[in-house]
């Protein structure tokens, strides 16, 4: 059957979908008779959020319910998180404690285009009770136990927003982050994880896109402050180790107009960051911030004083003249990475590569909760 050639080419169909009429309506008038009788309602918005372009409805929905937002990290940037309905980062243990405490005591989780993944769920320290959650995604639709069939979750959330329940208003905590605190450089301070995200939150703007790589470049960035949408991308999967750089040229071949940065552990970036030749042969102008710590942080904090953590050093800032393009950055103190930031800025003649060297006990917030509560399990 090898070399027989069919009569006709095949030709592909995609039938568009749509929702039951009849089950959608129940689903959205069960829906809204609970959200309208609760005290403590809360939306938690996922990745699915962006990837079926919904933000304007996810929106449309938490403004005329006036419903406080929170996202996962998997989510993060879904909506801009300067909104005045924004609580934060739901990370489970690993988040901000007032802000895993405002969702899990709410009465009323509406859980939209959210999967419950391990890192989402903070390694499963997530305390979400099923029987008071709306769950949507685009593969099933929960309210509590009740479970909908043939429902798009596009259409779930446009009909629901329509329908404006109105639950008690809910008092928004304040949340110290980024977003409210001033930066004080210390210039000749060694740089640390938290003092460099801080100072890399005051460059950015809705301009840029961060994509972080799995790790303390992860849990570090959730502290930046996203202005507008699709802004911050992250696999937040370890099994896509290495994912950063070859996303940063996917990025800039997608949206050209947009500043790409990268933050990037020196683990991850030996796997894959050789992807920097074909963004020096396109020109891209994007900066990859790589954290180097000489081997993999989160490890060692869940399995302190092994070796098998030590990764082999490279002079990383170097690469530019292997690659014949780009510059090329080494800094130790909160003064050298103001500087080289600043200048990397300003130059889109090519890419920009940061070697910032970090203590090897150095970790970000996110990272240390979360050692603290596994390491009593791994």
């Amino acid at each position: 059957m090898v070399s027989v050639v069919p009569d006709l080419p095949h030709q592909f169909h995609n039938p568009p979908a749509s929702s039951a009429a009849e089950v959608l309506a129940e689903a959205v008038n069960e829906a809204e008779r609970w959200i309208t009788t609760c005290q403590r309602p809360v939306i938690i918005g996922g990745v699915e959020i962006h990837r079926f372009g919904l933000q304007d409805d996810l929106l449309a929905l938490a403004e005329g319910s006036q419903i406080p937002i929170t996202t996962t990290m998997l989510g993060k940037s879904i909506i801009p998180e300067t909104h005045p309905l924004f609580v934060g980062l739901y990370e489970g243990a690993m988040g901000n404690e007032v802000v895993t405490q405002f969702v899990e005591e709410s009465d009323c989780l509406i859980l939209l285009g959210t999967f419950m993944t391990d890192l989402n769920l903070g390694i499963y320290t997530a305390n979400l009770d099923p029987g008071k959650c709306i769950y949507a995604t685009s593969e099933q639709l929960r309210i509590r136990h009740h479970h909908f069939h043939g429902v798009l979750l596009a259409d779930f959330i446009r009909e629901l927003a329509e329908r404006k329940p109105r639950p008690l208003r809910r008092q928004i905590p304040h949340i110290q982050s980024l977003a409210t605190e001033k930066f004080v450089l210390s210039p000749a301070e060694p740089i640390s994880i938290r003092q460099l995200i801080a100072r890399l939150n005051e460059s950015l703007d809705d301009e840029t896109v961060v994509i972080a790589d799995i790790g303390d470049s992860l849990f570090a960035a959730t502290e930046l402050v996203t202005r507008g949408r699709t802004e911050f991308i992250s696999p937040a999967y370890y099994t896509s180790m290495g994912f950063s750089v070859p996303a940063a040229l996917g990025a800039q071949v997608a949206r050209p107009d947009l500043r790409t940065v990268v933050i990037v552990g020196d683990g991850a970036f030996q796997m894959t960051g050789m992807e920097l030749s074909t963004i020096v042969r396109n020109g891209f102008p994007v900066i990859v911030i790589l954290l180097d710590n000489k081997g993999y942080g989160t490890e060692r904090l869940l399995h302190p004083g092994n070796t098998f953590n030590d990764i082999h050093p490279w002079a990383y800032h170097r690469l530019p003249e292997v690659l014949g393009g780009g510059t090329g950055y080494e800094v130790r103190t909160e003064g050298e990475f103001d500087a080289a930031l600043s200048t990397a800025w300003a130059d889109k003649s090519g890419f920009s590569l940061i070697q910032v060297h970090l203590s090897q006990t150095d970790s970000s917030i996110a990272l240390s909760r979360l050692a603290e509560r596994l390491a009593r399990r791994v």
